[in-house]
């Protein structure tokens, strides 16, 4: 172990029994038996050093395809201009946080994480945590704000939708704002000003002090950053779904009939049916397009008032689908970090223990960290085109039916062809508009006959 000289009574004094532990068990982890140690340099965990290799590449693996993707998602929502569209405006301030994780946050992390003893200064140890937790804070405030601007204007579409810019710079400014106190529980002790030895000049550790009010304080944090959020986004994805399900009805038709002879026939007990069917025969007498029929709209003027969706219905369900899946695959991968961090404040570290402590949090922080890949690969999926799916489907075999091509007869009751359409499994559209064609074809020959 370190060998130095014995430290003054007011020197002791200053420092909490709790760091001593904390003192004895980083030289423990990091000399064992060995006596000659160099702690100005790192020393990797020894609970990690047989996987080391392969935490390096998972990580190095999440990092560089979470920016590179989250790169180019921010330039796909540039260059066509898709920000005007605040949907779009929050999704991209989402790609900004997580290039923010990939560039930053993560390499350092890792670096804390396999690294036994502190070798970044004290700056990094009092705004690391700080680092760690403002892009995480940043992704649920989106969502949030998110959510909240689609409930707003699927109730009401010709709303003003929220500012996209403002809410954005609103959203880094909260999370700095939440992240302020934890520079006062954090501790950088330079061991070079309590012993007297020349190995630990230069020499720190940075802990957290895990007191009463900081429980208080990380118990909050899961409620106001976590738990608090995700219950108002799922409020107004409810309302959201609602709203969709509401403009989704078929559209209202109100029909009026004018005329002498209706209006002769009408009674108190008379409806819109009975007009149809009574002016029926003399549509029937006539062609819709012959000089009769525009003569008798004179007699018998219709009108029709549709009250359509200002809506694309599909187009929003689409949407609505994808930043669903989105959010749920974020909270669910963030959750085993937030409820590791809750359970560290009620367990202890100890030099035993302190492995499994180890490996949890990289599984973790690495789940935690994994949103960053997912979310552009899901919003690729959302802005794909069902054929270009499908194709994709066709390449991997992902498809339950081959794709196949073949030319086939649509034959009518009168026995003639009606038309020729190939059907290409996996296209709907290709599908419905031979049958339509069959359909009307079927009609115009029994028809004829």
């Amino acid at each position: 172990m370190v060998k130095g000289n014995a430290t003054s009574p007011s020197q002791e004094s200053d420092i909490p029994p709790h760091i001593w532990a904390v003192i004895h068990q980083l030289l423990l982890g990091v000399g064992g038996a060995d006596k000659k140690i160099d702690l100005r340099e790192p020393h990797p965990k020894k609970s990690l050093e047989d996987v080391a290799s392969f935490i390096i590449c998972a990580y190095g693996v999440l990092t560089v395809y979470g920016v590179v993707s989250n790169i180019f998602l921010f330039v796909h929502i540039i260059q066509y201009r898709l920000y005007k569209d605040p949907t779009y405006s929050f999704i991209m301030n989402n790609a900004i946080s997580d290039i923010f994780k990939g560039v930053i946050v993560l390499p350092i992390t890792l670096y804390v994480l396999l690294v036994q003893n502190w070798m970044l200064g004290e700056l990094l140890c009092t705004f690391l945590p700080m680092l760690q937790d403002i892009p995480l804070h940043v992704t649920m405030l989106t969502y949030v704000c998110l959510a909240w601007d689609r409930c707003r204007y699927l109730r009401n579409p010709n709303k003003p939708r929220l500012p996209a810019f403002v809410c954005t710079i609103g959203t880094w400014l909260t999370s700095v704002c939440l992240v302020l106190p934890y520079p006062i529980y954090i501790m950088h002790i330079d061991l070079g000003t309590y012993f007297k030895s020349p190995e630990l000049e230069g020499v720190s550790i940075c802990i957290v002090n895990l007191a009463d009010d900081m429980k208080e304080y990380m118990r909050g944090i899961f409620l106001v950053t976590y738990a608090g959020p995700l219950a108002a986004i799922s409020y107004f994805f409810v309302c959201a779904s609602r709203e969709l399900a509401y403009h989704n009805a078929p559209a209202v038709i109100f029909f009026e009939s004018r005329g002498r002879d209706s209006r002769s026939r009408m009674d108190s007990h008379s409806t819109v049916t009975a007009d149809i069917r009574s002016t029926r025969g003399d549509f029937d007498r006539t062609s819709q397009y012959s000089p009769e029929s525009f003569r008798e709209q004179d007699n018998c003027r219709t009108r029709y008032e549709v009250h359509e969706s200002e809506l694309d219905v599909m187009k929003e369900k689409r949407t609505q689908k994808y930043l669903g899946s989105i959010v749920t695959m974020y909270a669910i991968c963030l959750l085993p970090l937030m409820i590791m961090r809750l359970a560290r404040l009620a367990l202890v570290e100890t030099y035993e223990n302190s492995s499994h402590f180890d490996y949890t949090y990289v599984l973790f922080v690495w789940l935690a960290f994994l949103p960053t890949c997912l979310t552009p690969a899901m919003f690729v999926c959302w802005q794909m085109s069902r054929s270009s799916k499908e194709r994709l489907k066709g390449y991997f075999r992902f498809s339950n039916r081959k794709m196949r091509h073949s030319n086939e007869t649509v034959v009518t009751a009168a026995g003639t062809p009606a038309s020729r359409f190939k059907f290409l499994h996996g296209s709907h559209l290709q599908l419905e508009e031979g049958l339509s064609d069959g359909t009307i074809s079927l009609q115009q020959d029994s028809n004829s006959s």
